[in-house]
């Protein structure tokens, strides 16, 4: 139902409207109130407030998202020529390679774009990078770029600055953990732009726990799907 209304919201060929029981006072407030208890926040944002983050149980960023879709901060956030732009990526080897665009002013993080491949060299994103022409500041790189792969000999660190990406920051190694954290800390002051980011801001919003169905817990890791790239790069 979310890709049928994003789609709706975003055509022009379509008609969308989302009516909040919070907004639309058809329901008295005692009786939401009285829901809520019953039901917990979660099912009661998803209920009554239209929220698809709430639906997505064990999400580690789902507040964070939402809170960003309340306060309008997933919105149109174009490029400023007149700052510098810091890409942060996640490295895939089988898997996709994700890479978020971001611009500070301030305490204000400016996400204005975001992107995602698989299959392909090191070669296509350093194309990508300069297809864009961004003026780049650094390039956060998480700390195994500096693994030296057994068909050259040389890592992709080396790699990336010989086919021109300079300025290449390694992140230092955190726990699983402690890197979740900082990002639910790091996305309280981020505005997204929606049509850019538009797959690696749904990456935020689904990225969640694995779940144990034999034994019907959640685990302490997050579940490696679609969502970890996006997430990862982020983290």
């Amino acid at each position: 139902f979310w890709d049928t209304w994003e789609n709706a919201r975003t055509s022009d060929n379509w008609f969308a409207a989302m009516h909040k029981a919070s907004e639309t006072h058809l329901i008295p407030q005692e009786e939401l109130d009285e829901a809520k208890k019953i039901m917990g926040a979660d099912r009661y944002a998803q209920e009554f407030e239209c929220s698809f983050e709430a639906a997505i149980q064990g999400a580690y960023y789902g507040a964070e998202m939402t809170t960003a879709t309340d306060e309008n901060r997933v919105t149109k956030v174009p490029y400023d020529p007149a700052l510098s732009v810091t890409t942060a990526w996640d490295l895939g080897i089988g898997d996709s390679t994700a890479i978020w665009f971001v611009q500070q002013l301030g305490m204000e993080k400016r996400v204005i774009d975001y992107y995602e491949a698989s299959g392909v060299g090191l070669d296509h994103y350093a194309k990508v990078l300069a297809q864009k022409g961004y003026h780049y500041d650094q390039h956060i790189l998480p700390h195994d770029v500096k693994v030296h792969e057994l068909g050259s000999g040389k890592s992709r660190l080396e790699t990336l600055k010989n086919l021109g990406v300079m300025n290449i920051e390694i992140a230092p190694k955190l726990s699983i953990d402690d890197g979740i954290q900082a990002v639910r800390s790091y996305l309280a002051g981020c505005w997204f732009d929606e049509e850019k980011c538009a797959r690696g801001i749904e990456s935020l919003r689904q990225y969640r726990r694995d779940y144990d169905e034999k034994g019907k817990t959640w685990r302490n890791r997050p579940l490696h799907d679609w969502t970890s790239h996006g997430a990862d790069a982020m983290r």
